[in-house]
């Protein structure tokens, strides 16, 4: 019965998570660039690490596994792997529209604009750019672009942004996007503010120009699809509440077993 309590507490926590992650990808679905988090709840271990308990190990349990029972109920014990829930940012693109703006760019095919930030480079999807006061390319809380040579700076009367991500000035080339991708994107982590950090194992590495497809004066929308977020936080909102009802209804049994049986007395 324990064992029952401690499997339905897990897995409220776990769809509580996955609630959250996807109110976040619901509150961003009209975010610029932006990468939804998808979520998956699995179990911890693997089958033969959880199966292969001994009984010298029935103290602390294996892989986060309830200790092995003795007595009676030995014969029908099981191991009890404790759920997870595993992220990973979805990768597929999002819509592209035109702004007339010339401050806005957006990628059209694989990458991520390089950003200059204090905790090192960072990066996004979004180009909703614009010009600080030392005409420099920001995103819109200021925080520079960058191009192979450094920030992006726009000293002149127009520019121009190039299909291959050269940028030009009064008809001069004066900087590069810094245009990368990653080996497993999936794995880059959200931020905030639009921006995403690649884990400490996977370097950034550099698109090939010849790669790069660049559209200035457009956008790239967010590619969260509302109503199947909403879809699944409806579905993670039950699963939610079932485990609760589990929980209910186990501490009911419990509290009858405590003080409705009989106790032996000597």
């Amino acid at each position: 019965m324990i064992r029952s309590l401690n499997t339905a507490e897990n897995a409220m926590q776990m769809q509580q998570l996955r609630i959250d992650a996807l109110a976040n990808n619901l509150a961003n679905v009209n975010s610029t660039g932006f990468r939804g988090v998808l979520t998956r709840v699995s179990e911890q271990g693997s089958p033969e690490t959880t199966a292969n308990i001994n009984e010298g190990e029935q103290a602390q349990g294996v892989d986060g596994a309830l200790p092995r029972p003795t007595g009676r109920d030995a014969a029908n014990w099981q191991p009890v792997r404790p759920l997870e829930l595993y992220h990973a940012t979805d990768t597929r693109g999002g819509p592209v529209s035109a702004t007339g703006r010339d401050t806005d760019v957006a990628i059209l095919g694989r990458g991520f604009f390089s950003l200059q930030t204090e905790a090192g480079e960072r990066y996004t999807r979004g180009g909703s750019f614009t010009i600080n006061n030392q005409n420099e390319l920001t995103t819109p809380d200021g925080t520079k672009v960058l191009g192979t040579g450094g920030p992006i700076v726009l000293n002149g009367e127009s520019f121009s942004v190039e299909a291959d991500g050269r940028v030009l000035v009064d008809g001069a080339q004066v900087a590069q996007f810094k245009i990368v991708d990653f080996g497993d994107p999936g794995r880059l982590e959200h931020l905030g503010s639009n921006m995403m950090k690649a884990p400490d194992d996977m370097e950034a590495q550099a698109v090939p120009v010849e790669e790069i497809a660049l559209a200035q004066g457009h956008i790239e929308g967010s590619n969260v699809n509302a109503i199947d977020t909403l879809v699944a936080m409806i579905a993670a909102q039950r699963a939610f509440e079932v485990q609760s009802k589990v929980i209910n209804t186990e501490d009911e049994m419990l509290s009858k077993s405590v003080n409705n049986l009989p106790r032996v007395t000597a």
